[in-house]
């Protein structure tokens, strides 16, 4: 069900920016902005800039930019319907649903919602079994006790257990009056085909909440305590509305600050692995919850560290399996090192056998680079035989061809070649030819720029501004109709005289070009309709556009964080022209050179066209609109010079 559009409003007026994010970095007042570094990536001075007045902030360094909702989204990992309702809840601000949704929509987000009701209600349950029904005391608590769990542990990550019965949980649900058919939705009950009776899913078993990056639960983990072999020791719920193990991780709600704060995080297998850590200190700890390594589980890693380190234990059968893990980080841009502890060792045997701070020295002493991962696990295999270290190299070389960027991947041929005792030019010929045929590869087909880009709801986006612009390169062109957008919102409610303002001047001078760029167009659009309407047309409307897409498009284009100091005028009588000052003569060049690039776009696909003949195209017309429209660039390049004089 969709947040109305006055409630948006109201979250987006009441959001204290400098205390929201304030909560997670420390700011400085510098001016009428205030600064920091940012939460966002690593830096040592800051480059990360709040603009408390346009209720915007903006980072210099990797680009992140937005209002009260985009932080949220950002720095809680939540989509933009989440981080609504988190600020809505802040602020204490009663949420309207809007009448105009769609009925689907507004089902799926009812189901989703009571989902989550009773999916708290197994999680409460679960827990207070553990503290005070008898069999949960001595078998449940009993259980964490043995293995060393600490009171705060348990209460931290939420360990419960399920009362070796039938219906324990269905009891309880039904006082509740909650149906069978969303306790089964929920996975928490099973019904059997055959006969249709209904029992629970988890029974005489310790279970693990698993919770998504803003604290809530949406699935569980259930460990057997009994010695049944015809019982898997591990189950775990099926995936649901609110439930995708693909992008779940298990600890990441407990971990994330401490992975931003260490900038780093250990990647393990199992719930014990991960409480282990904790316990240990290591709190930078996740697990893939007994799955293997997905891409939408690195992405999740991604939005808090670009370092990941896999934490393995001595099983060599295991660490085969999972080196695939590896290639799909190094294709997601990640940093990738991994570790293998001592054979016989899991994270909670060797803290408990060597004690916390041993286990935080091997670690660190025994981390390795992927190269040197792999090239040890080869060597182990290969010394004798020809063809498997070739083998070897070959794969090491394939995991190295995934690197995005060009540097590392040079860095790591050249440590490859030390390694093997290789020549550098050899693994280099292997790894050109390795891009080279992936880019042969036919690629999907890219919308056409008079095509809207189609994009997902924005409650289900995981970042909308990545997903629209992430892939596009910024050409020329590009860059100019950025340069004229910046222009319109930023001035173009200013008058040049009278009724006459600076947008319709640029509006008229631009009325026969469209924008290469869809949400430049749409911008454009939706300016000149306001425009016409007399609706607002002020810088803020578009720096809190409803669009989450056009909204954060905007920050990008118009955020200034840089005010020159008052001493210049005052103090030292130095005058330094603003950019509003310089308007008049540069929006006239600007508008000029953005004809002229349109006008070589044009020229280019005439061209190639005469470079192409074929007997469906007139040559002749073809040349002929080619030299109209060089003569228009030669025009155009003659005023620019005037202009530029």
């Amino acid at each position: 069900m969709a947040i109305s559009r006055a409630t948006i409003e109201q979250i987006t007026l009441s959001s204290d920016l400098i205390g929201l994010v304030g909560e997670y970095v420390s700011l400085k007042k510098k001016g009428a902005n205030w600064e920091a570094c940012c939460p966002f990536h690593e830096e040592k001075s800051p480059s990360f800039k709040v603009n408390p007045a346009k209720g915007i902030y903006k980072c210099f360094g990797c680009g992140k930019g937005g209002d009260a909702i985009s932080f949220v989204m950002d720095i809680e990992s939540m989509s933009y319907v989440e981080a609504l309702r988190f600020l809505a809840k802040k602020y204490n601000i009663a949420i309207e649903e809007s009448a105009s949704d769609f009925k689907e929509d507004q089902a799926r987000q009812t189901e989703k919602e009571s989902l989550q009701i009773v999916m708290n209600f197994a999680q409460e349950y679960f827990h207070r079994n553990l503290h005070e029904h008898p069999d949960g005391i001595a078998i449940g608590l009993s259980y964490f006790k043995e293995r060393g769990l600490r009171t705060d542990i348990i209460e931290s990550f939420g360990l419960g257990y399920a009362l070796d019965q039938w219906d324990g949980l269905m009891q309880e649900a039904a006082k509740k009056q909650y149906s069978l058919e969303l306790l089964e939705k929920a996975g928490l009950i099973l019904i059997n085909e055959e006969t249709h009776k209904t029992y629970d899913r988890f029974r005489g078993r310790v279970t693990f909440p698993i919770y998504n990056v803003s604290g809530r639960v949406i699935a569980f983990g259930a460990r057997m305590l009994g010695s049944d072999k015809n019982q898997p020791k591990y189950i775990n719920s099926p995936e649901s509305l609110l439930y995708d193990k693909s992008s779940a991780l298990y600890g990441l709600y407990q971990a994330r600050n401490a992975i931003r704060q260490a900038d780093m995080c250990y990647l393990t297998e199992g719930y014990m692995d991960v409480i282990a850590m904790h316990q240990s200190g290591i709190a930078q700890t996740v697990a893939s919850s007994g799955t293997s390594l997905t891409e939408g589980q690195i992405k999740l890693i991604g939005r808090f560290t670009q370092n990941l380190t896999l934490l393995y234990d001595g099983d060599k059968a295991g660490i085969k399996a999972s080196l695939r893990g590896i290639d799909l980080i190094v294709a997601a841009g990640l940093n990738v090192r991994a570790v293998v502890l001592p054979d016989g060792h899991d994270p909670d045997s060797y803290a408990k056998a060597f004690g916390s701070e041993e286990l935080d020295k091997y670690l660190k002493s025994h981390t390795q680079d992927f190269i040197a991962f792999k090239a040890g696990l080869a060597a182990e295999e290969s010394a004798a035989d020809p063809i498997k270290r070739a083998e070897s190299i070959d794969s090491i070389v394939e995991t190295i061809s995934l690197v995005p960027d060009v540097i590392k991947r040079s860095v790591f041929v050249a440590e490859a070649a030390r390694l093997f005792k290789m020549s550098e030019e050899a693994l280099t010929e292997s790894l050109n030819s390795r891009i080279y045929e992936r880019l042969r590869k036919p690629k999907p087909r890219v919308p056409s720029s008079d095509e809207p880009p189609v994009l997902p709801p924005l409650d289900e986006m995981d970042h909308p501004y990545t997903l629209a612009f992430e892939q596009q390169k910024i050409s020329p062109l590009m860059e100019l109709e950025q340069g004229l957008i910046r222009s319109l919102i930023l001035f173009g409610h200013k008058p040049i005289e009278d009724d006459y303002l600076i947008a319709h001047y640029i509006l008229e001078q631009v009325s026969e070009l469209e924008l290469k760029t869809d949400v430049l167009q749409k911008l454009r659009s939706e300016y000149a309709d306001r425009l016409d309407f007399g609706d607002d047309m002020s810088p803020d409307f578009f720096l809190h556009h409803p669009e989450e897409l056009i909204k954060r498009m905007v920050i990008d284009l118009c955020a200034e964080f840089y005010q020159l100091s008052p001493n210049w005028e005052n103090k030292y009588k130095i005058f330094i022209p603003t950019e509003e000052d310089l308007l008049s003569t540069a929006l006239y060049a600007n508008i000029l050179r953005l004809k002229k690039q349109h006008v070589l776009e044009e020229i280019k696909e005439l061209e190639l066209i005469l470079e192409n003949p074929s007997e469906e195209v007139d040559d002749m017309e073809i040349l002929k609109e080619w030299k109209e429209k060089k003569e228009v660039e030669m025009a155009i390049s003659k005023e620019l010079g005037s202009v530029m004089n």
